[in-house]
């Protein structure tokens, strides 16, 4: 009976600091949805046969010609994870702003960004990811006469990375992109079509990123490494730099302390091409693999967040040229 009573005891121990290291490394708070005017909605389309689901946000008033923002999840995630990840902010500033916000599904929940050596089925498949793309856009044109000169996107992590495909493939479509906590692979393991031209872009990236290296290096979730090297993040923003011909010193600012953490700050660096193209670098110091967020907390195991600044409102901002 001693001996039972001993294993019990261990075992409630073991299970006690399971249950304390989940709640310490990946319990968050959850968020609840704000008041909003319009409705969430959900859709589907084919796409070389394969049905391809999106949800998306329409505010009650709607400019006569919207923007349309694309908000892109990460690895293992569905599209509306982002509406939690995010706050809800894109919607309650598409209700500010009138433009639509859109939250696709990527193929069993990944997409098939430019990492050639990358293991998940989007990519091992090659989905043609920017056929989806150009269909939705194709399917906010018919049903809301979208502004064909405002069309972008953002996305955290496998959704940052797709975000450089539609910049490096699709910059005659997309007037502008905003990855997150993602650096271009390197060129051994690029696996996209570069046009060569150049825009706007602005890059979210936390020099403690325990997953994407702010440094560049082997990108790693857990264990897998499959998704290979990425270049530094001034690397990445010096290859769009060179794009747009921009050999100009940043303007530089750090943004105010705000979110009581003076262990993290916020480097932003701004550069503006003679063409109007626009190269941003966002350096969360001391932050992980994050979005920026004054509402939103990340788990401990992917480092600390960055809430001196909101990502969303700086996204918004420098997509609709709002200062």
């Amino acid at each position: 009976m001693k001996i039972i009573r001993w294993i019990l005891l261990i075992l409630a121990v073991l299970v006690l600091l399971v249950v304390a290291a989940f709640f310490y490394y990946l319990y968050v708070p959850a968020i609840d949805p704000p008041e909003l005017s319009g409705d969430y909605q959900s859709h589907s389309i084919k796409v070389d046969d394969i049905d391809r689901s999106f949800g998306f946000y329409l505010p009650k008033q709607l400019d006569v010609k919207p923007p349309l923002i694309f908000v892109l999840h990460g690895s293992n995630q569905p599209g509306d994870s982002m509406r939690k990840a995010t706050g809800f902010e894109f919607e309650t500033l598409a209700d500010q702003y009138g433009f639509i916000v859109v939250y696709p599904d990527g193929y069993q929940k990944h997409w098939n960004d430019c990492r050639a050596s990358a293991d998940y089925q989007a990519n091992q498949k090659n989905i043609d990811d920017p056929a989806f793309f150009t269909a939705m856009i194709s399917y906010f044109s018919e049903t809301h006469s979208v502004d064909s000169e405002r069309i972008f996107a953002t996305g955290l992590s496998n959704g940052g990375h797709m975000a450089y495909r539609l910049a490096l493939e699709l910059p005659d479509i997309f007037a502008a992109v905003a990855p997150m906590a993602a650096n271009l692979p390197v060129d051994s393991n690029m696996d996209c079509q570069k046009s060569g031209r150049p825009i706007s872009i602005a890059v979210f990236n936390g020099t403690e990123d325990p997953i994407n290296p702010y440094q560049g290096g082997r990108v790693k979730v857990g264990s897998n490494d499959s998704r290979g090297d990425v270049l530094s993040s001034h690397d990445t923003i010096g290859y769009w730099l060179g794009l747009a011909q921009i050999n100009n010193e940043p303007e530089t600012r750090t943004h105010p302390e705000q979110d009581g953490d003076d262990s993290t700050s916020v480097r932003e660096d701004r550069w503006l091409g003679n063409d109007g193209t626009q190269v941003r670098l966002y350096t969360l110091q001391g932050s992980g693999h994050v979005v920026p967020s004054r509402i939103v907390t990340f788990p401990r195991i992917l480092g600390k967040g960055a809430g001196d600044i909101s990502a969303p409102q700086e996204i918004v901002n420098f997509f609709l040229g709002v200062e």
